[in-house]
């Protein structure tokens, strides 16, 4: 059989040829050790030129784009590409990584720069070295100066003014005074002082300037002109080098990266050159690096005699390599780009062939052409002589081979035409007679030479000997495919028949290492890293010393060396910094496996997924998303949560079918372990529990401090945290979140973040002897890892047969490590190479625990074994078996030899968990002690006896006693039950009719004459115990059966199904019935375990849709009921719970869903089973009068009510608010249409916008509080707080109340304080005196602003005077005799404390946005009109309001009369009004719209008035006729709502802007349509507010995609134009501004969108109204 091991040799990379010059920039230094580093595909390089030597740095994984030196020139950041590209800060001198940085970036990270203190940051920018926190970026058509504050960068972007042209920058340099340079695309340099261009050195290089170097000598710049300039500190020129006219310079040379050091220059070329340039010999540059650059790099081949490699690539040029010298010796340009080559076998010619179809022959010596043939169209994809060197064979992308002669000047011989696809491979016999191919559809051919005739007879083939394996197909090469891979995934092979290896190029930039035959698919390989991309060409050379391998983008060629089997061993002991480049991994491709069969636990837990559907975290955004469609049944009155409570009395059960190593000794002896959500310290004297229940769903792990006073546990969940708590308190130290996801496992002293792998770890410990050092085990892998900044390094560990670890600890010195395997075999390992193995165990190693002087292990064998402290001799084995229990022990063994989980020693003792849910203690001396059992996994189900409760262990889904407790009737989950001896457990009678499942069975109450068994099939069979029948059959449920309970009288059945039916059948026939929802009420049920009914509807949650009540129990008083739901929580509720939404208690313990609840026979135990945490909790009931506040006791509800303290309004809106950025999210109009600056072709112009949203200036409670406090009476909500000295804390609810808080304790309620919701306390540390506001209605006794004495038992109360019914007080504050209280009504007030006299300092609207503003045509006064119904007038200069009008109706739109005497509003309902501006009084109103009226005008000679409205129509009306407002006209066919109106000059003309982005123009009064547009140009229009029109595309933003300009107003003098926008800002332009994109200047204070805008007479001010900030902003012109 063939070997599938990988091979025992290996690779190490020596050289690379080539440098990263195309699409990367500024990436070439000199380090602190004069050596030059820089990058090529994915490979960091530093080469020491003195020496001749590079050194390579591998931590990256794709194609590095950027690089950045250290200012001390030692350390060396590199950035890559990818999907989650990373950035890698490594050591010059040891290529050791220093830290990694991920997590940031997407796609690539382009540009890289150190600070002067070596912190790095991720921009296309420079750090300014002279400034600290200073930074410059700079990129197409922009420059942009960052300031560093903190954690964040706040940008100011360059000023180019008149001194240059707004341009691409391409590179950066900063000196000193605030002085930067930067490099134009045009070859200009801009001088910047701060963040102003303050001069331009024109013409500095011809074109683009690609690369800018400082130094302590000043400026080294290079462009695209080849040319390299130098500068001093002042940046003026001292000498410039035109790299095209020296002596290596050639037409087109462009300039990538510069770095001036000293006398020396290091110039890198787009070319992939680089060059050294000696300042005072600078005409004669050396170039000491080049390599292929454009196009892709595919030809490879090798000379058969000496150590030469030859490449060809699209660039059209053919290299030759030196594999001694590591250097090029020979190079030509050709006419096409070349895609393959072969040597003949004498070494005489070279083949080239080329993508065009022909080849060409040069001869190796001087490069001169021998013959060129183009016989195919189609590229040529591969060439080989034959190993006679008589006949070169040409395959094509014809499908096709040629056959030439050689010696006759290679004319043609033969034709192979047989494949149908391009030809891929080829290869030859030794005896030159044969040639087999391979071609792109996967097909492997065979030939006869010269002729070319196809063999099909493969008897023929069977002695063939092959002169070379190049074929990627064939019984050799099958194991060299990896599972589901595609035909062309593997470029590249070559088979090293001496060494019986095999090398492979493939897609991904892996080189793997095989053994040659390859022939057993999912062989094991080794695999090195390097290449970035796609491999295209691998070869061995001549002596089988070398690897050569190039790569297709990265344009790159790599030189390994083969290390053989002999000298691989010798290299074992390297230094790690000498191994750190080989790669190497052992992996295997297949599901096949020659390793022992994998252990059954190992198997399963391994596929263990610890997803959830639906995690405890989205239960609010549930809710929330309920919220709407519950918000009618919230309302309504609701039952109070029960008096009484539970607590967590005892959990049966520990978590061992999944975890290991989670059970120890506490400092004081107790024992500390982990099941389902709890943490849990037993005193096993005591027979106790203690609980940690700050977790919310499964434990996973647990580790315990070296002192063992502190505890680490880590969950499941999307956002895993661990919680650190100490074992005396049970309180939570810490908690980390934010770094796993899923799960969590442990390891103490704290580690840092690993990153995510592929591998499963099982388990991780940190060196005790040196913490920076770590291991983790787990699938196939043991891994080594070190700390490297903030980050981990880590390498797998060095063994034959990669094995899966289960356990693994550090011996006694901090070099050894012990590990324990799935095979039962102990690793023991030094650094990370493995000694030797110990066989330990029969089967897999669970546990392992080290000594002083020794270690003890566990196994799923169930023996504990003892060793001494190497491992040499076992010392004692112990078997957990029954018959050794002590007599002390709680319970019996499940199965002798328990597969053992967790292993820990301390007190004497050796404590033991096994995998099914057994503690055991174990004396050194011998004898077991059982302390903690419970169910094996999804065997276990509660029952109910009148002497108490029971568990039973059976592999069952369901069981129930008789009612005289000595039967046991037991549902399996084969469709079969037994019914058996409830003392002995022994049989007494079985049936089998089912096939699926029995969920739930029932023995009928007094006698236990009939047994009710539910089963999966949808199906209830009544069986009569007495005669061991079945006697009835309920049919009639559609799906199957959850629950079943009987009547007292034992002659009815209800039913449960899981299609939420609720059924009756009667007994013993089990005939069908139909009962009506007030009758069921009236049967006296036996039990009550139905989770469906009018009695108990509200237990379903609002999210009831993503979750389900599994389970629930009535108690035997009929007041409690006891429910379980999927997400593991324990409620209790008051019975009957009728009416949706009940509330409740609620208890969290268990980690998933809960399967069962029942009470004991008293109803003081009640105990619940978890389904996947697999223990039984034990809840004590606690009464009302006994009752204490606990962590796990939490009252709430699914949604609020009016009885959650009262209902109010104002509370309820406030709730309802949603904070977010409405100018991101939605424009205040719903236009349609095409946007103004869509409509033309746009202009090349950039242009910036800034946005701000509001800000949050002050902070509300949120009204529900779980665990701040407890009392006896029920939780209200909270709206305001503070606290106050000797430790009171006051909080104001909405039912009006005070409560006075203790630490965490009610100790008073001031009943009433007011009549609404308090909503606002303030008080002072001088008097102590306590301010509150709240709702109310204003009366002689009370106000809704009071002020109380220190302790709240007096107050005085004022009144607001504000004129309002109810007065709401939001915020209060008290100083200096006064009072300053704000309203909800957007008032300011001042109360005097001594003669309660008010003065309200501020006005505003109330609710609504504000729509309508109109200026007075004279004075400096304006209206403004919002939905609050009302309109209020405002006085400019005195800077308040001067009136208010109430109209009943939300306001939308105003307007005063050319002459000011009139003021016209329009209304959301579709109605206007017009008042005497003297009087107040209405002059007239009308309504002929329903919908809202968007704008409202008079005509210049104040003879019409317009109303423009929502239904796509303008009325008009004539003003002369009078009050009576008849409509005398309209506008029809209007595309869209009005949004803005404006008058002509005479009267004539009405001009419109739509929702539909189109202005139109209308005849007055007639409203015909004009079309003309030579009309329309000359109209003189004597307003102008539309946001469209020709003069106005100037006003639309490039950014306006989300959000529009809303308002506009020209002033009074034509000259300029003022606009609102959505995103809040107000800007000036000139008018008219016709030209796209007009330049602006752009004023902040709204916080969302604005909605209307005007100049006031005389152009002195600009009024510009919010929406919903509700404000307006005056500003000067």
């Amino acid at each position: 059989m063939a070997d599938r091991t990988a091979p025992n040799c290996r690779l190490r990379l020596e050289w690379v040829y080539g440098y990263r010059g195309h699409q990367c920039r500024n990436n070439l230094y000199y380090t602190a050790a004069k050596e030059i580093v820089y990058f090529v595909a994915g490979v960091g390089v530093v080469y020491n030129t003195r020496e001749h030597k590079q050194k390579f740095y591998l931590g990256h994984n794709d194609d590095i784009i950027s690089l950045a030196l250290h200012p001390e020139r030692v350390l060396v950041a590199t950035g890559q590409v990818g999907k989650e590209p990373y950035i890698c800060v490594w050591d010059s001198y040891t290529v050791q990584t220093v830290s990694i940085l991920k997590d940031m970036h997407t796609h690539g990270i382009s540009c890289l720069a150190f600070d002067l203190d070596g912190q790095v940051s991720i921009f296309d920018i420079s750090w300014d070295l002279y400034q600290q926190s200073k930074l410059v970026s700079c990129g197409v058509k922009h420059i942009k100066f960052w300031s560093l504050c903190g954690n964040a960068l706040t940008p100011k972007r360059g000023v180019f003014g008149k001194n240059g042209d707004l341009q691409t920058i391409l590179c950066l340099a900063c000196a000193k005074d605030e002085i930067t340079y930067s490099g134009a695309l045009n070859g200009d340099i801009y001088v910047w002082k701060g963040i102003s261009l303050i001069r331009t050195v024109q013409g500095a290089h011809g074109s683009g300037i690609f690369s800018m170097n400082a130094c302590e000598e000043g400026f080294a710049t290079g462009g695209r002109d080849g040319c390299i300039r130098l500068w001093d500190l002042n940046f003026k020129p001292i000498t410039v080098i035109d790299l095209r006219e020296t002596d290596q310079g050639y037409k087109g040379l462009s300039v990538r990266s510069v770095c001036w050091r000293g006398d020396h220059i290091l110039v890198g070329t787009q070319d992939s050159e680089i060059f050294e340039v000696v300042v005072h010999d600078r005409t004669k540059p050396f170039l000491i690096m080049q390599g292929h650059c454009e196009g892709e790099l595919w030809a490879l081949a090798v000379h058969p005699t000496k150590p030469l490699a030859m490449t060809g690539s699209d660039d059209r040029s053919v290299r030759i390599w030196s594999l001694v010298d590591h250097a090029l010796i020979a190079r030509c340009n050709m006419e096409e780009p070349i895609r393959c080559a072969a040597v003949s076998t004498d070494g005489i010619h070279l083949a080239l062939g080329m993508k065009d179809g022909s080849f060409t022959v040069l001869r190796v010596r001087d490069m001169t052409e021998v013959v060129h043939i183009k016989d195919r169209k189609e590229a040529i994809h591969e060439l080989k002589y034959s190993p006679d060197g008589a006949h070169l064979a040409v395959g094509s992308n014809d499908n096709s081979v040629d056959i030439y002669g050689v010696v006759q000047r290679y004319k043609k011989a033969g034709e192979c035409v047989g494949s149908s696809s391009f030809i891929t491979h080829m290869d030859w016999s030794t005896d030159s007679k044969y040639l087999q191919t391979n071609d792109g559809n996967g097909r492997r051919l065979f030939y006869r030479m010269p002729s070319g005739k196809e063999v099909t007879n493969r008897e023929e083939l069977k002695l063939v000997q092959w002169s070379s394996w190049t074929c990627v197909l064939g019984s050799e090469v099958n194991g060299i495919w990896p599972k589901y891979s595609d035909i062309n995934d593997i470029n590249s092979v070559e088979a090293n028949f001496n060494s019986q290896v095999l090398v492979t190029a493939d897609d991904y930039g892996l080189v793997k290492l095989f053994r040659y035959p390859c022939v057993r698919k999912g062989a094991k390989f080794k695999k090195y890293l390097g290449h970035s991309a796609h491999i295209t060409n691998v070869r061995w050379s001549h002596d089988y010393q070398w690897v050569i391998t190039i790569g297709g983008a990265d344009h790159s060629v790599f030189q390994w060396k083969f290390v053989p089997e002999r000298k691989s061993k010798e290299t074992l002991h390297l230094a790690p910094q000498e191994t750190l480049v080989d790669s190497h991994s052992e992996e295997s491709d297949s599901d096949q496996s020659d390793v022992p069969e994998m252990d059954s636990e190992i198997e399963q837990e391994t596929q263990l997924t610890y997803r959830r559907q639906v995690y405890k975290e989205d239960l609010p955004q549930l809710k929330e998303q309920c919220k709407e469609k519950h918000r009618a049944m919230a309302m309504k009155k609701r039952e109070r949560a029960p008096a009484s409570g539970l607590r967590l009395h005892f959990i049966h059960g520990y978590r061992g079918y999944d975890c290991r190593s989670n059970l120890f000794y506490t400092q004081t002896g107790e024992i500390v372990y982990h099941v389902a959500a709890v943490g849990v310290v037993y005193n096993r004297q005591q027979n106790t529990q203690r609980f940690y229940l700050g977790h919310d769903d499964d434990i996973l792990c647990l580790a315990i401090h070296p002192i063992k006073d502190y505890v680490a546990t880590g969950q499941v969940g999307r956002d895993s945290s661990i919680h650190v708590w100490e074992t005396e308190f049970l309180k939570p130290l810490s908690v980390l979140k934010g770094f796993h996801q899923f799960g969590v496992l442990l390891g103490l002293p704290t580690v840092p973040y690993i990153g995510g792998s592929k591998d499963k770890i099982f388990v991780i410990k940190v060196n005790p002897y040196m913490p920076d050092k770590l291991i983790t085990a787990g699938v196939k892998h043991m891994k080594f890892w070190h700390r490297a900044g903030g980050g981990l390094i880590g390498k797998k560990g060095s063994m034959g047969k990669t094995e899966t670890m289960m356990c693994a600890v550090y011996g006694w010195t901090e070099e050894m490590v012990f590990s324990g395997t799935c095979t039962g075999d102990i690793c023991i390992w030094r650094d990370m190479f493995l000694v030797k193995t110990v066989k330990a165990h029969d089967g897999p190693v669970f546990s392992m625990h080290a000594l002083e002087k020794g270690f003890v292990t566990g196994g799923k064998d169930g023996i504990v074994a003892l060793w001494d402290d190497t491992f040499e001799r076992c010392l004692k084995t112990y078997a957990i078996k029954r018959a050794v229990l002590a007599p002390g022990s709680k319970g019996l063994l499940l199965e002798d030899n328990p597969s053992i989980r967790a292993i820990s020693l301390g007190h004497g003792h050796i404590l033991v968990g096994t995998k099914n849910g057994e503690i055991l203690e174990v004396e050194k001396n011998g004898p077991i002690t059982l302390l903690v059992q419970v169910k094996h996994r999804f065997s276990c189900q509660i029952c109910l006896t009148n002497r108490g409760m029971m568990c039973c262990s059976l592999s069952g889904r369901c069981c129930c006693f008789s009612p005289d407790g000595k039967s046991l009737a037991v549902g399996l989950n084969d469709g079969s039950f037994l019914i058996v001896n409830a003392e002995t457990l022994e049989d007494l009678v079985s049936f089998h009719h089912r096939k699926d499942i029995i969920s739930d069975i029932r023995f009928s109450p007094v006698t236990g004459k009939y047994l009710a068994v539910a089963s999966g099939d949808s199906l209830v069979d009544i069986y009569n115990v007495m005669s061991s029948k079945r006697v009835g059959v309920c049919k009639g449920s559609m799906n199957y059966i959850t629950h079943l309970d009987w009547d007292k009288r034992g002659k009815l059945l209800q039913v449960n199904t899981s299609a939420k039916e609720q059924l009756f059948f009667e007994a013993p026939r089990g005939k069908k019935q139909t009962i009506p929802a007030t009758e069921v009420d009236k049967i006296d049920w036996s039990t009550w375990t139905c989770v469906l009914g009018s009695s108990c509807e509200g237990i379903w949650p609002a999210v009831s849709e993503v979750t389900e009540v599994t389970s629930a129990c009535l108690s035997n008083d009929r007041k409690l009921l006891a429910t379980g739901d999927d997400l593991g929580y324990v409620k209790l509720f008051k019975y009957p719970v009728k009416g949706k939404y009940a509330k409740f208690k609620q208890y969290m313990a268990h980690s998933t869903h809960v399967t069962n609840v029942r009470w004991s026979h008293d109803d003081s135990l009640l105990a619940s089973v978890g389904g996947f945490d697999t223990c039984l909790m034990i809840w004590s009931h606690e009464t009302e009068g006994r009752r204490e506040a606990r962590q796990c006791d939490s009252e709430e509800s699914d949604i609020e009510s009016e009885d959650d303290g009262g209902y109010d309004s104002d509370v309820t809106r406030e709730n309802e608010i949603i904070y977010v950025i409405k100018a991101l999210s939605t424009n205040v109009r719903p236009m349609t249409g095409v946007k103004p600056l869509l409509q033309l072709k746009e202009p090349s112009v950039d242009e910036s916008i800034t946005f701000r949203s509001a800000q949050c200036c002050t902070m509300n409670l949120f009204p529900r509080f779980y665990s701040v406090a407890r009392y006896n009476q029920s939780h209200t909500s909270l709206l305001s707080l503070f606290s106050f000295q000797n430790n009171l804390t006051f909080t104001g609810t909405i039912s009006g109340d005070v409560c006075v808080w203790k630490e965490h304790i009610l100790v008073r309620i001031v009943a009433k304080a007011h009549t609404g919701p308090v909503f606002t306390m303030y008080t002072t540390l001088r008097d102590g005196l306590i301010v509150t506001g709240g709702k109310e209605r204003p009366s002689k006794e009370g106000g809704a602003l009071k002020l109380w004495d220190q302790e709240l038992k007096r107050c005085r109360a004022f009144r607001l005077e504000t004129g309002q019914i109810i007065d709401c007080v939001r915020s209060v504050c008290r100083g200096k005799g006064k009072i300053l209280v704000g309203t909800r009504n957007a008032e300011i007030i001042e109360v005097g404390e001594k003669n309660a006299a008010c003065n309200i300092l501020v006005n505003g609207h109330m609710d609504g946005p504000i729509w309508g503003l109109g200026a007075h045509p004279t004075r400096d006064v304006f209206l403004s009109a919002a939905e609050d119904g009302t309109v209020r007038l405002w006085d400019i200069s005195e800077r308040k309001m001067l009136n208010k009008v109430n109209l009943g109706h939300p306001a939308r739109a105003v307007s005063y009369s050319p002459e000011g005497d009139m003021v016209a509003i329009g209304m959301k309902n579709g109605e206007f009004i017009i008042l005497l501006v003297t009087s107040l009084k209405i002059w007239g109103k009308k309504r002929d719209q329903r919908s809202a009226i968007q704008d409202i005008r008079f005509s210049p000679d104040s003879r019409y008035l317009a109303v423009g409205s929502s239904e796509n129509a303008v009325d008009f009306y004539d003003l002369t006729l009078g009050p009576q407002l008849n409509r005398i006209n309209c506008c029809r066919d209007i595309p869209s709502f009005v949004m803005q109106m404006d008058f002509s000059a005479d009267s004539c003309y009405v001009q419109l802007s739509t929702g539909a982005y189109k202005r139109v123009v209308y005849e007055v009064p007639s409203g015909k349509q004009v079309t003309e547009q030579a009309v329309i140009d000359r109209i003189t229009w004597a307003t102008w507010t539309s946001v469209l029109g020709d003069e106005v595309v100037g006003i639309w933003s490039r950014n306006t995609d989300k959000a529009d300009v809303t308002c506009t107003c020209v002033s009074h003098s034509g000259l300029n134009i003022v606009t609102g926008d959505d995103f809040g800002m107000v800007k000036l332009f000139d008018f008219p501004c016709p030209e796209k994109f007009a330049k602006h200047k752009r004023f902040l204070g709204h916080s969302a969108h604005l909605t209307n805008i005007r100049f006031t007479s005389g152009d002195r001010f600009v009024v510009s109204a919010g929406g919903d900030d509700r404000r307006y902003l005056l500003r000067c012109c």
